[in-house]
């Protein structure tokens, strides 16, 4: 049933009035839960987390949890950071990683500072056996670790495999699978990624 013109106007008013109050407290309820989710991801982590680290918001934390990160760092919503075996992830100063990203390390990760990754890519330094005549879940992991530079862009999507090096200033375009190592500044995409320019260069022949 319609509401009768009076009472629309009424509710269109009220909700005005409540939004308003609404908008003044956005600022502070942002800030309070970038507190609670920074409590919460300090409570999983064993590492050193430097201050000035902003939790965007819940992350979660699989494995030995020995993960640093520097100063002035940004991670998003739904990250997920797993160590085992002793490996250890590295994050530097002023990286930015975006929401869902998943970062896995058996031997180890580095991310150097100002380096960015975008939503949903995928860095992991193992992977599962797969010899014939055995069950793939039962193989020992297979891996080498992952060095990325400073001021490197994994985009959205990405995934960078075990043993690869992006020099600094390296790029991995969105959804490129990225197995072998990347000069610096250099722009690599595709499955697998191969490169298709040069920052400031334009494009690859």
């Amino acid at each position: 049933m319609r509401l009768p013109e009076p009472l629309r106007r009424l509710r269109s008013l009220l909700a005005t009035i409540v939004g308003g109050g609404l908008r003044l407290l956005h600022p502070l309820s942002i800030r309070a839960g970038r507190f609670f989710h920074e409590c919460r991801a300090r409570a999983q982590l064993r590492g050193k987390v430097a201050p000035g680290v902003q939790f965007i918001g819940p992350i979660r934390v699989e494995g030995e949890g020995n993960i640093h990160i520097g100063a002035g760092t940004r991670i998003g919503r739904g990250v997920v950071l797993e160590t085992y075996d002793g490996a250890r992830i590295d994050i530097g100063q002023h990286v930015t990683i975006n929401d869902g990203v998943t970062i896995c390390a058996y031997h180890g990760i580095t991310l150097g500072d100002a380096t960015m990754v975008g939503e949903y890519a995928s860095i992991r330094d193992a992977n599962h056996g797969t010899d014939a005549g055995t069950w793939i879940r039962d193989q020992a992991h297979r891996g080498a670790p992952i060095e990325i530079g400073r001021d490197c862009w994994v985009a959205r999507g990405a995934i960078v495999l075990r043993g690869v090096r992006m020099e600094d200033g390296a790029v991995a375009a969105a959804n490129s699978v990225v197995n072998k190592s990347v000069a610096a500044n250099v722009i690599v995409g595709g499955v697998p990624a191969r490169a298709i320019g040069h920052r400031g260069a334009g494009p690859a022949a």
